[in-house]
């Protein structure tokens, strides 16, 4: 039986395991399974187990026994959001995703000293979590994590301000009041600071994106025109993510590239080393030659040894050969210069065609504002119509009574 037939055995085991309700016997397979695998199995052999688990009746417990068990021990395995490959990364955060969502008070004690890490990838990991947590059940209200989140918008990273915003704003969807006023009171807590206008401007974006869904039930109940405002605001917002989530896709590729270009580096810079080694090697013949040469007189000039004519003959052919080598070197720096170039283009096209999208949406934000209007001055349009015209047929009314009148009194 290979490795592959073994995993899956164990993997039916386990689910046989949950289905009889012992708990006791998966978690000890379960253990087994997971303390057999190496460093590079332990992330695929972890997924399969959560993946199974929660797939089962009772798989959930079950996960749980394991952790409080240590079995699956939490910081060891927080570790690797350290990983500075952004694809394994980025991997490692999608098994989490749904452990999180549903047993989130079993991270959320490491998420603020993983939030104030010294690493940026980790503090842009643990916010990315965190908005996993809050996508979940849970309600987190922790106001010194929530103030630990609000400092990382002053950020040195780009990358972790962004994960900050979203992070407050998925917390701030459940528990809108605490939000908005813990964010009211750290704007005015760093009005003094030079940089305040740029968090005041994030505090007002998070705001706004809390503030307009707390708010949709109340104003359908109030106004069903602004209901149908909201809604046009939510397909913008969707739109919103949609676009961001591109730009998260060409950054990923941006960082592939990079790494490709760095191996290529690496690699010319190899072949450069042995170019440099073997010209040494010809040098150090070059010398041994003339250091041999300046011991022979102008009379034993002509009795040089065939040996060492033939050495010179093969130290020129070298130096062709070495040549050649440059040459080649060059035409391969070329194309790899004229495929990065292309790369490039295809990026810059990839770019293009984001801010064109976002330029759309603002124009149909625009449009909707428009038609908005519009509607409105018809509805008001129509409204003053209907009182016209009531107040006419009342006058015509009046009219005919004073008519009806007049008849009666002559006769």
């Amino acid at each position: 039986m290979n490795d592959t037939e073994k995993e899956v055995v164990e993997i039916l085991q386990i689910k046989d395991f949950v289905k009889e309700g012992r708990f006791d016997d998966a978690v000890n397979i379960i253990a087994l399974y997971i303390g057999d695998a190496n460093e590079d199995e332990y992330l695929n052999r972890l997924e399969n187990v959560i993946e199974t688990l929660l797939t089962l009746h009772g798989g959930r417990t079950v996960l749980r026994f394991l952790i409080e068990n240590l079995v699956i021990d939490i910081p060891s395995l927080l570790e690797h959001l350290s990983k500075r490959d952004p694809v394994l990364r980025f991997t490692f955060l999608l098994l989490l995703k749904t452990i999180c969502e549903i047993e989130c008070d079993l991270f959320l004690p490491y998420s603020e000293n993983l939030v104030n890490s010294e690493d940026p990838n980790v503090r842009e990991a643990a916010l990315q979590l965190l908005i996993y947590m809050a996508g979940g059940d849970a309600q987190i209200d922790d106001e010194s994590l929530i103030k630990s989140i609000l400092i990382k918008l002053n950020d040195e990273k780009d990358f972790v301000v962004e994960k900050a915003i979203q992070a407050l704003k998925a917390i701030g969807l459940k528990n809108p009041k605490l939000m908005t006023k813990i964010l009211s009171d750290y704007a005015r807590e760093i009005s003094e600071m030079p940089e305040s206008e740029d968090i005041k401007g994030y505090i007002d974006q998070i705001l706004k994106g809390i503030v307009s869904v707390d708010r949709i039930e109340e104003i359908v109940e109030e106004e069903p025109e602004i209901s149908e405002a909201e809604k046009k605001e939510e397909f913008l917002e969707k739109e919103e993510s949609e676009i961001l989530d591109k730009e998260y896709e060409l950054k990923k590729k941006e960082l592939e590239i990079k790494k490709k270009k760095l191996e290529l580096e690496e690699k010319e810079k190899q072949i450069q080393e042995k170019v440099i080694q073997k010209k040494e090697e010809v040098l150090k013949l070059k010398e041994e030659i003339l250091q041999k040469e300046s011991e022979f007189t102008e009379e034993n000039e002509k009795k040089i040894p065939k040996k060492l004519k033939k050495k010179e003959e093969e130290i020129i052919d070298k130096e062709i050969e070495l040549k050649k080598k440059d040459l080649e070197i060059k035409k391969k720096q070329l194309e790899m210069e004229e495929k990065e170039k292309e790369l490039e283009e295809k990026e810059i096209l990839e770019r293009e065609k984001t801010l064109k999208l976002k330029e759309e949406l603002i124009e149909k934000e625009k449009e909707l504002s428009q038609v908005e209007i519009e509607l409105k001055q018809k509805s008001l349009e129509e409204k003053e119509q209907k009182i016209k015209d009531k107040e006419m047929k009342r006058v015509e009314e009046e009219l005919k009574k004073v008519s009806e009148e007049k008849e009666d009194n002559i006769n």
